[in-house]
C-alpha cells in the first residue's frame, strides 16, 4: 500500500470486490495500486478496514446494525460512532472530539452518495455506481 490516501485526492478511485473472497473489497487507483482493503467476510458483526495509515475495526452495536462503533484496535474503545438514520441511505459519523460527517445521497433519486459536512453541502468523499455493477467509483475531494 501507498504511504497516504492524501496523495490520491482528486483522482478517480474504485472499490472493487475481489473474486477470491466474498465480502472483501479493494480500493484501487487507476494504475491498479491497492490503496485500502475492506474485509466483511466474517459472518459476525465485525468488519475491518486497512488503509496506509492503519487498520480500523467496525463493530455493530445492536442487531439491526443501525449503530456501529469504530475502533483503532480490535478490543479498543471506540474513536467514532456511525448512527444510521432514515433506513440504510443516511447516517451520521461522529468522532469523540465532536467532529461529525453526514452520509447520504447527493441527489434525491441519484446513485451517488457522499461523506459531507454535517449540513450536507460540502462533499469530502463521493461514491457512485453505474448500472448493476458491483464496483463503486470513489472521488476524494480536496479541502
Amino acid at each position: 500500500m501507498t504511504s497516504s490516501l492524501s496523495y490520491f485526492i482528486g483522482q478517480e478511485l474504485t472499490w472493487v470486490p475481489t473474486a477470491a473472497l466474498k465480502g472483501h473489497y479493494d480500493l484501487v487507483a487507476s494504475d491498479s495500486t491497492v490503496l485500502a482493503t475492506l474485509d466483511m467476510s466474517n459472518e459476525s458483526s465485525k468488519v475491518h478496514a486497512t488503509v496506509p495509515e492503519g487498520t480500523l475495526f467496525l463493530l455493530k452495536e445492536n442487531v439491526s446494525g443501525s449503530k456501529i462503533d469504530i475502533s483503532a484496535s480490535e478490543q479498543g474503545p471506540p474513536i467514532a460512532t456511525y448512527q444510521r438514520k432514515f433506513g440504510i441511505t443516511n447516517g451520521q459519523l461522529t468522532f469523540l472530539d465532536g467532529r461529525s460527517f453526514k452520509w447520504g445521497r447527493t441527489k434525491f433519486l441519484g446513485t451517488q452518495r457522499a461523506w459531507t459536512d454535517p449540513t450536507g453541502t460540502t462533499p469530502y468523499v463521493q461514491f457512485s455506481t453505474k448500472g448493476f455493477s458491483s464496483k463503486f467509483g470513489v472521488l476524494i475531494h480536496p479541502q
